[in-house]
């Protein structure tokens, strides 16, 4: 479970990376309108927001809170060097992300 929710965690952080017009530029090589970007941004938020509640629904809002605190730590600094040194793959670590989360999440 703790997987699936860092896995959800990165997706939701690249999406606010991509949200910004400079990273967007440089992962798809254009930058984003602004309905796209406001649309990135809010799904970013909404997976964040997820994300917490998995951790407090798995573990209960003690726990869950410190724990959500350890995944935003672990995935922001993948999201980060996803950024640094490849950043052209990052759609595709999203979708195999995507998918590799899912089926953990389904699993246990």
């Amino acid at each position: 479970m703790m997987l699936s929710l860092l896995g959800f965690s990165y997706i939701a952080f690249c999406l606010l990376a991509l949200a910004m017009f400079s990273h967007h530029r440089v992962v798809l090589g254009k930058a984003p309108s602004e309905k796209l970007s406001r649309a990135l941004s809010i799904a970013g938020w909404i997976g964040l927001a997820l994300t917490y509640w998995g951790c407090i629904v798995g573990q209960g809002i003690a726990y869950g809170s410190i724990i959500y605190f350890g995944v935003l730590a672990g995935s922001g600094l993948l999201v980060i060097l996803t950024l640094s040194y490849h950043a052209k793959l990052m759609p595709y670590a999203m979708a195999l992300t995507a998918i590799f989360s899912t089926t953990l999440l389904a699993i246990s």
